[in-house]
């Protein structure tokens, strides 16, 4: 028997309504079609039943965005078309794209089939790379699937083909060609089922019956031996024992879980790096430091691109994944071949841009993080925050011991997101220039705009006086307005409201402490000064500063009024605002889109984030003197 490894490449197919021809609005042909590829249906395999998990996160759909062709029957030498989009539908789990068909002579011929419903299947190759193995009974770690079976937590398709005939005799239309031997074996028995019929009609009754039991007997052991022979090769055992044996189809059902029951043993999971990954991740490493970027632990190779021209790099892309010669060709050829027709230059530009982009994230000048608290919703829909002063306090047990039940103080704050995006290119012209500049200004800049535009809405918030518990954020109301100056009995006022707070219940006093002064440009020295100084500086004695270095000064010029400033309290004790991203991800997301209308790369950058306020009892505002 052959050596098996579930790790090695599948494949899965779809029929009946896969394929869904897509029009124009006007009702014209635009040559496009919506597919469905995958699903979380179980798929019973030799090592039992396989699960393809359509989490976000197991999904590596990276391949077909930058392959991006559609095979007819596998063939890699008939491309029919390209992949407009692939995604994930969350809702339903499963995995979705959008094809467009080419328009010569093959390509139009499958299309014209495809539309009159001949070819109706669709089939996906994929690899798995991390298996999860649920026991009998027990629940995946994503609790949705009972075991016993096989669930691949990280898996990558990597191959989509419109085919003519099913390679799995469970789904679609009708059964496999393949499993039915020689190709002629439901024809001959269609033959045999005719001359039985000729023979019963001029046959007695006795015979008749007989015969008749006979042809039962016989669809009973062709059933039989059919059904052993499928289980036996989805497993891959040899079925010739079991039938000469006579076993049973459950007999040998037990027979095959006991044996692979035995015989099964945990597989350490191995992710190969081939030479492409390899090429893409050294190109990538080499054309980031190029471009002046810091790359830590550079791939090895990277040295070797670090002096390599964008044009020379494509060029190097379309020998290596296409197998093509560059030697004849001009500039324009070569871009159209690398963008088009491969996978890995544009993957590697990305790279490039997606490293530029986060590096100006990180490093962009902003200053609410400092003070502001972060917090992370699992949708769109607004969440609760309870805050520090909601809860009961805790009562004396009496004798019996008897818990009293507490609650929380209605008025939690509600929290929200939205997203935020642009999109941005990079065209031939720069490519063929060996423009670096605009390979890594462009992702930066927008990267950098990303902060400054989470910072810009802290402060607009700040400044705007928004109401919160029936009154605006600063107010007489709420105890944390007032009209002092930078000075020691100015914020000595203000730390005391601030410890004075109570709870919403007005019951217990919060001893907010302050830990940030934020103060517009305009009073920042004034500010250093009177925090870093040990003495007071605006009196000739040697008086004691309370406050020196006691509190962090924030220097920030979105603050428009030259005279106001802030104490605000540590984000951990009682936040005043918080930055809300979707899954706790604060940094952009930027993915490339595909452009058809001008020859060049295309990126989206978009984040999801919101600025919520929350409380008004851990900041003081002063307007000023």
């Amino acid at each position: 028997m052959a050596v098996r490894n579930k790790n090695e490449p599948q494949r899965r197919d779809i029929y009946t309504n896969a394929i869904a021809i897509r029009e124009k609005e006007d009702g014209g042909d635009v040559r496009q079609a919506e597919l469905s590829l995958s699903s979380e249906e179980p798929c019973r395999r030799w090592f039992g039943d396989e699960i393809l998990s359509h989490d976000a996160e197991a999904v590596d759909l990276s391949r077909l965005q930058e392959i991006g062709v559609v095979l007819f029957n596998h063939d890699r030498d008939r491309v029919i078309g390209r992949v407009l989009d692939v995604r994930l539908d969350e809702v339903t789990r499963k995995l979705r794209a959008t094809i467009q068909f080419d328009e010569d002579e093959e390509s139009e011929r499958i299309y014209q089939k495809v539309c009159s419903g001949t070819l109706r299947g669709v089939s996906v190759g994929y690899a798995v790379d991390v298996w999860e193995s649920v026991e009998a009974g027990a629940k995946s770690s994503n609790g949705r699937f009972t075991g016993p079976c096989e669930v691949a937590t990280r898996w990558t398709p990597y191959e989509l083909s419109i085919v003519s005939v099913p390679a799995d005799a469970t789904v679609g239309v009708g059964r496999s060609y393949v499993e039915n031997g020689d190709g002629n074996m439901d024809e001959q028995n269609k033959d045999i089922d005719v001359k039985d019929q000729e023979r019963e009609a001029t046959q007695p009754a006795h015979l008749v019956n007989a015969e008749a039991e006979r042809q039962a007997a016989v669809a009973e052991e062709r059933a039989r031996v059919r059904e052993i022979g499928t289980m036996c090769r989805q497993f891959g055992v040899d079925d010739v024992p079991y039938i000469n044996d006579g076993m049973s189809v459950e007999a040998v059902r037990a027979a095959i879980l006991d044996k692979l029951a035995q015989e099964r043993k945990a597989q350490p999971v191995t992710v190969q790096i081939d030479e492409m990954d390899k090429f893409r991740a050294a190109a990538t490493d080499g054309l980031a430091m190029r471009a002046g970027m810091a790359v830590e632990n550079s791939a090895p190779g990277a040295e070797e691109f670090r002096g390599k021209r964008m044009m020379r790099l494509a060029a190097e892309c379309v020998e290596r994944e296409l197998g093509k010669s560059t030697h004849a060709m001009d500039d324009e050829t070569i871009v159209r071949e690398a963008l088009t027709g491969t996978g890995a230059f544009p993957g590697i530009l990305s790279n490039v841009a997606h490293k530029s982009m986060a590096q100006a994230y990180q490093s962009a000048p902003t200053t609410y993080q400092l003070w502001t608290a972060q917090g992370s919703n699992s949708d769109f829909k607004d969440a609760t925050r309870y805050r520090l002063s909601e809860a009961d306090t805790l009562e004396k047990m009496n004798e019996s011991g008897e818990f009293q039940a507490g609650g929380v103080t209605e008025g939690a704050a509600k929290t929200s997101i939205a997203t935020y995006g642009r999109m941005f290119s990079l065209t031939r012209q720069a490519i063929i220039n060996d423009d670096m500049g605009a390979l890594q200004q462009l992702p930066a800049i927008y990267g950098a705009a990303a902060r400054r535009m989470i910072n810009k809405m802290v402060y607009k918030m700040l400044q705007s006086n928004p109401k919160v518990e029936g009154a605006q954020l600063f107010h007489a109301d709420h105890k944390n307005l007032c009209a002092e100056d930078i000075s020691i009995e100015g914020l000595a006022k203000m730390k005391a409201a601030m410890a004075k707070q109570k709870n919403i219940k007005g019951a217990e006093y919060l001893n907010i402490q302050p830990a940030f002064l934020i103060c517009p440009v305009e009073l920042e020295v004034q500010a250093a000064q009177l925090i870093s100084s040990v003495v007071d500086p605006t009196k000739a004695n040697a008086t004691p500063n309370p406050f020196a270095n006691k509190m962090t000064v924030i220097s920030e010029p979105e603050l428009e009024d030259a005279k106001a400033f802030y104490l605000a309290a540590a984000a951990g004790i009682a936040p005043t605002i918080e930055v809300t991203s979707l899954n706790g991800n604060l940094t952009p997301t930027m993915e490339r889109a595909e452009q058809f209308d001008t020859l060049g790369i295309k990126w989206r950058i978009y984040m999801d984030v919101g600025v919520n306020l929350l409380d008004y009892r851990g900041i003081q505002k002063s307007t000023g003197k």
